[in-house]
């Protein structure tokens, strides 16, 4: 139970700078961030790293030369709440340490400071040269078995020759303020072996068996990372007792079962007096990757037909997702992580997604990935996961299919574009609706309970702390291999006295449109819905139903716009491109041909008005329909 203490009560004598007296076998900070949608940030010709944070975060006042005038432009953003950059010790040691201190620093002025960052690769002075599988070097750090602090008669409180130490102490040190989560190295299980996922008890297995340094890409023994753990919750408590150290996105549960099962003792990892804890009491945060279309997430073997039956559809990769969840969290209360003889673990996120272009057997769509961003991120503030980072914040590549990964950017690839001329995809669009809608919102399990789903639909409530409102993100579930139809009809229990919904789809931070309904039921689809509820107490409801349509579509050089109405009531018809821009609006007195000054209703029946779209750019559009109670939206393209 030592883990009840407070870290408060275990700093007390403990000035700054001091070495920890506790590990994370005693307490794990909490995080009462508000900073869960983020995204790796990647590289791109043309682009610095202060100008992607521009186009994640968003950002009114950005300076560019437009014609050789200096103007001040404002860029919108996507909805990115934190970034997961890398401070590796080879580039901070060629450039300086100062080198990220004004770019960190302009992240902190867009709201972005409780970022996630790994830190990982040293130069090849200070790279281990031990040759622990024959073909390979360690590509780990050399002296991490030295001594980790010293007299400090060096001028810093760790021991410089200890390589690592060094690094890790001038890298917080200068960077802190700004970085909430450190990973310690990136995906340091990456396989080239089966024995990764071989079952326990199988020859070989990562399970019963230390992965082999020919096996994985540190090509060290599993002590090494551990110890690179042991170092670095030492030096990053030390500096910033609320940080919170995590293991480096894993992507195996047998590596993890490693890590808790042995120390960092190099000799195989026993307990003595100088190595007492296993690497669980090193680190805070397990924070996973996850790619359901290559993790068997999305397919299972038929001895019948011999060949695997597939199941490539959004819903059944948000599964996936939080399978492998499971299976970490199965690890960890196996080693006793259970919150009564050690603290939880928090969980992270810092890389997912599907691709939006088919690849091989993978499934790959817009709409695949669109529903799939959407159902992982609501799905993850459910499971209390602290940070969810989407790869990648651009397509990395815009010619033909050569690898699926690099067709997962919320925007379409950035690089050697125009600065700001940033075009996002689908999967972008919905990232950034769902960030809009939630951000600051919590999971609210009672409430989700109260909404009683049916077979076949799924959803969630969210409760925003400061206004009490509750937002529904409902949708039907997919199950039809390579598809994304689905269809069910949701009706709120009377228990909750709605009268009229409010909908909002993936595309409502472009296309502004809400879709509102008065009545409790709503269709389904296997594309989330966000919904705001208004009670019978509060809602006068007034029958009325309203239709649209247009045609031609898609459009020609003239547009005409249908509509029906039942019930007396003004009109008003807005047309918008997919950026969310209005291209035209109309009202009631432009269909009664009536003094622009009144005011006028129009009675039931249909109407119709035709203008001139010839001037309208290739693209595609949305024609709203709003009356006093409802609104409706068809989307039109032109070709």
């Amino acid at each position: 139970m030592k883990h009840l203490f407070t870290l408060a009560i275990v700093l007390f004598c403990f000035p700054i700078w001091a070495q920890v007296n506790y590990t994370a076998n005693d307490v794990v900070p909490p995080y009462e961030g508000n900073a869960f949608f983020g995204s790796n940030m990647g590289y791109y010709e043309g682009w610095r790293d202060e100008q992607l944070a521009d186009i994640a975060a968003g950002n009114p006042n950005v300076n560019l030369e437009i014609n050789g005038v200096e103007t001040v432009i404002d860029v919108e953003g996507i909805g990115v709440k934190a970034l997961r950059p890398t401070l590796p010790e080879w580039f901070l040691e060629e450039w300086g340490y100062n080198i990220r201190v004004d770019a960190f620093q302009h992240y902190g002025e867009l709201g972005l400071t409780d970022n996630t960052c790994f830190l990982q690769t040293p130069t090849e002075a200070h790279r281990d040269t031990t040759f622990y599988c024959p073909t390979a070097q360690s590509t780990m750090f050399r002296n991490l078995y030295l001594d980790i602090w010293d007299d400090g008669s060096d001028g810093t409180p760790v021991n410089d020759s200890n390589f690592y130490a060094l690094y890790v102490y001038k890298t917080v040190s200068k960077y802190k303020d700004n970085i909430k989560f450190w990973e310690i190295w990136n995906e340091p299980d990456f396989s080239f072996s089966a024995n990764s996922v071989r079952l326990p008890g199988e020859e070989g297995s990562w399970w019963d068996n230390n992965p082999d340094p020919c096996e994985y890409k540190l090509h060290a023994p599993i002590f090494d990372y551990i110890r690179m753990l042991r170092i670095s919750y030492e030096v990053i408590k030390s500096i910033d007792p609320d940080a919170l150290v995590a293991v480096g996105g894993l992507g195996y549960p047998s590596f993890l079962d490693a890590i808790l099962r042995n120390t960092d003792n190099p000799d195989n990892g026993q307990v003595t007096a100088a190595y007492p804890l296993g690497g669980g009491a090193y680190f805070d945060v397990l924070s996973y990757h996850s790619y359901p279309h290559i993790d068997n997430s999305m397919r299972e073997w038929s001895n019948e037909i011999s060949d695997f039956v597939y199941f490539r559809h959004s819903d059944r990769a948000v599964d996936g997702l939080i399978e492998l969840k499971k299976e970490f969290e199965d690890v960890l209360l196996k080693y006793n992580y259970d919150g009564t003889i050690y603290p939880e673990k928090r969980w992270i996120i810092t890389e997912t997604n599907l691709p939006r272009l088919k690849y091989g057997e993978f499934i790959g769509s817009d709409e695949s990935q669109r529903n799939f961003l959407i159902k992982a991120l609501v799905t993850c503030m459910q499971e209390g996961i602290d940070q969810f980072h989407v790869f990648n914040l651009s397509d990395i590549s815009s010619l033909g299919h050569d690898n699926e990964f690099n067709f997962m950017g919320l925007y379409k690839t950035i690089a050697n574009i125009e600065l700001y001329t940033q075009r996002p995809n689908d999967g972008g669009i919905a990232y950034h609706t769902t960030s809009k809608l939630l951000h600051g919102s919590r999971y609210d399990a009672e409430q989700t309970e109260l909404l009683n789903l049916p077979d076949g639909a799924r959803g969630m409530a969210f409760k925003q702390p400061t206004t009490n409102e509750y937002t529904y993100v409902l949708w039907a579930e997919t199950h039809q291999d390579e598809s994304e139809e689905a269809s069910v009809t949701y009706t709120f229990p009377s228990e909750m006295n709605v009268a009229r919904s409010e909908i909002k789809h993936w595309d409502h931070t472009r296309s502004g449109i809400i879709s509102r309904e008065n009545s409790n039921k709503i269709e389904l689809t296997g594309s989330p819905v966000f919904v705001n509820t208004l009670d019978i107490d509060n809602v006068p409801v007034i029958p009325e139903e309203i239709s649209i349509s247009v045609n031609p579509n898609p459009i020609e050089d003239t547009l005409n716009i249908e509509y029906g109405l039942k019930g007396k009531s003004t009109v008003r018809i807005d047309v918008y491109d997919v950026q969310g821009k209005l291209m035209t609006s109309f009202d009631s007195r432009a269909f009664l041909k009536e003094d622009p000054n009144s005011s006028a209703s129009l009675e039931a029946g249909t109407y119709q008005i035709s203008f001139d779209s010839s001037l309208y750019p290739k693209g595609v559009y949305f024609c709203q329909l709003s009356t006093v109670n409802k609104v409706l939206s068809v989307k039109v393209m032109k070709y």
